[in-house]
């Protein structure tokens, strides 16, 4: 059973599940760059020779104690890395993760975000290519 949290004027629907203390993701996207609002240059295919990296921002919502989550990041259905996260102890916190490109990564990835219950609160999917 999950924790009730209190609602932010910002606050949108859950994207995923939501995570036995009430954690949830409300926005998820991916972009080429990292800016202070987010990721901007929104896209779902990034290219080797145009794109330095990819980043995924999600907004986090959760009751205002610090908790992690972690970033798998998993390439043709295998998991390639995983990156944990620290979420302070605010309502709302967007955050970003990001994958530096190399020509090894061309393929189809999926960014999952999880809980440290193991329940996904959020994913993204998106292409590499030369």
């Amino acid at each position: 059973m999950f924790e009730r949290l209190p609602v932010g004027i910002h606050d949108e629907p859950p994207v995923g599940a939501i995570g036995a203390s009430g954690i949830h993701v409300d926005k998820i996207w991916v972009g080429q760059a990292y800016e202070r609002e987010g990721c901007t240059g929104e896209s779902d295919k990034f290219s080797l020779s145009k794109h330095g990296a990819v980043n995924v921002c999600f907004r986090v919502v959760h009751s205002r104690v610090e908790e992690k989550v972690d970033v798998l990041w998993e390439k043709d259905g295998e998991l390639f890395r995983r990156r944990a996260m620290q979420i302070p102890e605010l309502h709302a916190y967007r955050t970003r993760a990001y994958l530096v490109l190399r020509r090894e990564y061309i393929g189809s990835w999926k960014a999952r975000v999880v809980s440290v219950d193991g329940i996904e609160l959020a994913a993204a999917s998106f292409a590499v290519v030369e």
